[in-house]
């Protein structure tokens, strides 16, 4: 399934450090189909955490081209990933996935909340 990007509030902005990374790796990926996928993981303790993976699509992602890259994501993420910013650090060099509007609520339990409803702040 392709989304249209009139169809929500800027779905993921990808920053030109990352942009000129990722059509680096997609050009040496061996699969032609290959898309980046934004992967969210629930962790009790800190919360979301966000990855990235080079993958095909699979039945069920959403899909959508931003600047000639596409990413998918699978449908029950669409909530953590809207709105969210990708980076490239060359000195690490490493990815960073953040989203700074969450759309979503924070892990329960989790000393580390989303930015917008921090409850545990450390005591100084």
């Amino acid at each position: 399934m392709v989304i249209e990007l009139s169809l929500v509030d800027k779905f993921v902005d990808i920053k030109p450090a990352a942009r000129v990374e990722i059509k680096r790796q997609l050009e040496l990926n061996s699969d032609p189909n290959a898309s980046v996928r934004i992967i969210v993981v629930i962790d009790r303790y800190s919360g979301y955490v966000f990855d990235l993976e080079f993958d095909s699509p699979k039945e069920g992602d959403y899909k959508v081209v931003i600047d000639n890259i596409p990413i998918i994501t699978n449908k029950s993420f669409m909530d953590y990933v809207k709105g969210m910013a990708i980076d490239f650090d060359s000195e690490v060099p490493a990815f960073s996935l953040k989203n700074e509007n969450p759309s979503y609520n924070c892990v329960p339990g989790s000393k580390y909340e989303c930015p917008s409803c921090n409850l545990y702040e450390e005591d100084e």
